[in-house]
């Protein structure tokens, strides 16, 4: 119950529209009530109009009645005087307003009653609806806002299938319960109270009687809550497993249909169909018991009641009509209670969903800005790495990437970093944006630590071009215009020329208007790697990160769009890592990394006369070409 009200915020802003809902559904409980009524003149004065009044009685059923008893053997019918109780006595007086005989009226009213009840229901419904869509939509959008704002290192330890499940499946089950269920809680809520209220107005002893089942109904509904929720719990994880295997199967699929892995994804994910069936089902055993249960329970508070009622007619202390009005008023109530049992039970479920949207909004951002943060405008002077370590919270020296950099970057320096995989190249670059925070010293720009700039203007001066390209599902010119949405379509045309992508992009069906799929599908990788060039010399960014930028092109578009890249790069500093050493022989700087430290440093012609580490790297990737060149491609020796 405390998760779910951690969710009351979002839904107090719609408090008035609740308000009137609310009011709407007392009203429809009232006329629900109203809806009863007509039944005791109906039994009383219209089927059965010789029945013998009740006895005088002290208490609040005939409290200042005076009724007379029956004239002994008299075949004469005794009349049924004006009914005691003063709320119907108004009632009857309303009807005899309406045209027609007593059983003409009494269907009036019924219908009459029975539309206004309706109505209210509908408009009650309808404004319940609409505050549950907005809560949830708020809720979403604060969730996914939550998720955008959380570091790079939160979507390594959370996959997205795990995440979309929370996003998706859990936020629609707690809209359930707001749009749906808590309109179903308010409404049965309101009968059952009106209705009781009826039933003691009516005969209070009668009522009480059948209040006996109060106690048990309440252990038997906590009870089934209590195991519904575990349940629900269950399978919601059980949901989020499943929809991580879809989504890695899916995105995954070139690589499993290469591998011939089909057989394996199937029977991954009939496995994790199998868990989530068994779950479903242990909620559907608990969940369709709780009516059944009730339903005996009811039957069985029931019949005593028969005997008691049998008795105060036959001692002529309660009229059929009164005794009818009661059971009606007991036999509706009955409904508000299963559904109250049900409605618990749903709860529970959604209560299972809402503790996992909360330990998601409790997941500590771990990049957050200083509350004195500045906004960066340019680089000016430099970007230095100040004694820089990093590790990704692994203990030992195991886990440790970066060990101790010390580098600078001085403003329009193009620096690459070369050195085997796993050195630290990628590492030491994305500390520049903030995707990592340094765990010892510093990252600055102009001699301020990149904490004290805001991230966004931080990120806002750099631009991105990296190994694993990524495009949205969207049209190559909002691709393009990613960085810069208020780009002109002559800026959108020009940063394609650049890149040398215009002109494949002008053959595509609806050119700068084609849809390229998802990730980029219907494109080439050297098609999808130069529109992702292209968007980052549209962002027009004083900050350039290349990872890998050429990586997926053939020799000749390589050609082309170092060409391309060396008019991004000018006047812009410039971070570069490339495995093809050929392509950074004119950088101003090559940094060399090994095992997360500076092995050596310099340019192109230094670092070949130091004969070590690069001389090594250049030499072989140098007589590997060799090799390649020399390979005979007829098959002769």
């Amino acid at each position: 119950m405390n998760d779910f009200r951690r969710l009351f915020r979002f839904i107090r802003p719609y408090f008035g529209t609740l308000a009137v809902s609310l009011c709407l559904l007392a009203l429809a409980g009232v006329f629900e009530v109203l809806t009863t009524a007509p039944i005791i003149p109906l039994f009383d004065e219209v089927l059965n109009p010789t029945t013998t009044p009740a006895k005088p009685e002290s208490g609040i059923l005939n409290r200042g009645a005076n009724l007379p008893q029956s004239g002994g053997n008299s075949s004469a019918p005794v009349p049924t005087l004006p009914n005691p109780h003063k709320l119907l006595k108004y009632l009857e007086g309303m009807m005899s307003l309406l045209p027609g005989s007593m059983l003409t009226q009494i269907a009036l009213s019924l219908l009459a009653f029975t539309l206004l009840k309706g109505l209210s229901f509908y408009y009650a419904n309808f404004l319940m609806s609409r505050v549950g869509q907005e809560v949830v939509t708020d809720l979403r959008n604060q969730l996914f806002a939550h998720v955008l704002e959380q570091s790079m290192g939160f979507f390594v330890l959370n996959s997205t299938g795990q995440l979309m499940s929370r996003m998706n499946s859990d936020v629609e089950q707690i809209q359930d319960a707001v749009s749906t269920t808590i309109s179903e809680l308010f409404r049965e809520i309101v009968l059952l109270v009106a209705l009781l209220l009826w039933a003691l107005y009516l005969d209070w002893r009668f009522a009480g009687l059948s209040l006996l089942i109060a106690p048990a109904a309440l252990v038997l509904t906590l009870t089934m809550g209590r195991r519904i929720r575990n349940a629900s719990l269950r399978s919601r994880e059980n949901i989020a497993t499943l929809s991580d295997l879809l989504q890695q199967s899916i995105t995954g699929m070139r690589i499993v249909k290469a591998f011939g892995m089909e057989w394996h994804e199937r029977e991954r994910f009939e496995r994790a169909g199998r868990q989530l069936f068994g779950a479903n089902l242990r909620a559907a055993r608990i969940l369709f018991m709780n009516s059944p249960l009730m339903e005996i329970l009811g039957v069985a508070c029931f019949i005593p009641l028969l005997y008691y009622a049998s008795e105060r007619i036959a001692s002529k202390t309660l009229t059929l009509g009164i005794f009818s009005g009661c059971l009606a008023t007991l036999f509706r109530m009955y409904d508000p209670i299963r559904k109250l049992s049900r409605i618990h039970v749903q709860f529970q479920k959604a209560f299972a969903s809402t503790s996992r949207i909360n330990e998601l909004f409790d997941t500590h951002i771990e990049i957050q800005d200083s509350p004195d943060a500045q906004v960066l405008d340019g680089v000016r002077q430099s970007i230095e790495f100040r004694n820089v370590s990093f590790n990704y919270g692994d203990e030992g020296a195991s886990g440790q990437v970066l060990t101790d950099v010390n580098l600078q970057a001085r403003c329009r320096q193009v620096i690459a970093l070369v050195g085997s995989s796993g050195s630290g190249k990628s590492t030491l670059v994305s500390l520049v944006p903030r995707f990592y925070e340094a765990t010892r010293g510093a990252v600055l720009i102009d001699g301020v630590d990149v904490r004290g700039y805001t991230q966004q203007s931080l990120r806002k001066n750099i631009a991105l071009v990296t190994q694993e390209t990524f495009l949205f599902n969207e049209t190559v010119r909002n691709n393009i215009a990613y960085g810069n949405p208020a780009a002109s379509e002559n800026q959108i045309i020009d940063a394609a020329r650049a890149a040398l992508a215009h002109d494949f992009i002008i053959q595509l069906p609806m050119g700068y208007g084609t849809l390229i799929g998802e990730r980029g599908q219907r494109l080439s990788g050297g098609e999808r790697q130069r529109i992702s060039i292209a968007r980052a010399i549209l962002k027009n960014a004083p900050i350039l990160i290349l990872d890998e930028a050429t990586s997926a092109l053939d020799s000749e578009s390589e050609k082309l769009v170092q060409q391309a890249l060396a008019n991004l790069i000018r006047d812009r500093t410039t971070f570069v890592i490339a495995h093809r050493l050929s392509t950074i022989r004119n950088a101003d700087l090559i940094v060399v990394l090994q095992q997360g430290q500076i092995a050596e440093m310099g340019t192109h012609d230094d670092l070949i006369d130091l004969n070590r580490l690069y001389y090594r790297f250049f030499k072989l990737q140098t007589d590997e070409a060799f090799a390649s060149s020399a390979l005979p491609l007829n098959g002769s020796d």
